[in-house]
């Protein structure tokens, strides 16, 4: 969808206002993982604004139902963080004509990898993917996908001689980064809020995205200054 049909499709217009939960079954066909939490918690995140009925029952224009349309597209085609399709969303409400900004992260793969598969895929070598086990960077089988992206960059960083047991300390410090992070999450998902769940799950990307800064910026500093 261009920016010139999204911001067409933003003007509240007159007509038939939809419930929650009908606004979750017209788009459960394309997001079969939407519910009515969901559409609360990007409400929260000041995404869009439903109507109020005098009793407090949100209610939905279609134009809405098309608003949380692009949202959940743009998350699931562009990988855009929240933070992002607001600032946009923002940007076209306002009547500008902004660029889609892009932002790329590893695909979503639920399936699992046998250990030939995860060879095959990585390059990497049976004495590696041991070591690599054994200081805790890769998993036992079955392998993620995560597992694969791991033993590619192990397999790049063999050629300025770094190896797994180098890693050590990254690995700590991954387990002292989720410890962090699951503090936060679990305070969320304990707030009796049908929102809570979804809520949670966005702040833990969000932290996650914040540290991945603090530690590229700290070791570009250190880049920066070599001649």
């Amino acid at each position: 969808m261009s920016a010139n049909e999204a911001s067409n499709i933003f003007p509240v217009r007159a007509g038939k206002l939809h419930t929650i939960g009908r606004v979750v079954e017209l788009l459960k066909p394309e997001f079969p993982d939407l519910s009515p939490s969901k559409v609360r918690f990007l409400e929260e995140q000041g995404l869009f604004s439903a109507f109020r009925t005098e009793s407090g029952y949100r209610k939905y224009t279609d134009q809405h139902v098309e608003r949380v349309k692009l949202i959940l597209e743009l998350q699931r085609d562009k990988f855009l963080p929240l933070r992002v399709i607001k600032t946009y969303l923002d940007d076209l409400d306002s009547g500008k004509q902004p660029t889609l900004p892009t932002e790329t992260r590893r695909p979503s793969v639920n399936r699992k990898f046998t250990k030939v598969e995860l060879i095959a895929e990585s390059g990497i070598n049976e004495t590696l993917l041991a070591e690599a086990q054994a200081h805790g960077l890769i998993s036992k089988e079955k392998f993620e996908y995560g597992d694969i992206e791991i033993a590619r960059a192990l397999m790049n960083l063999q050629r300025f001689g770094i190896t797994a047991r180098h890693l050590r300390g990254i690995k700590s410090a991954a387990d002292r980064d989720l410890g962090l992070i699951q503090g936060v999450v679990n305070t969320v998902k304990k707030q009796r809020d049908p929102a809570a769940k979804s809520r949670a799950a966005a702040y833990a990307a969000e932290i996650e995205s914040q540290f991945a800064v603090i530690r590229a910026e700290l070791i570009r500093a250190v880049i920066d200054k070599i001649d």
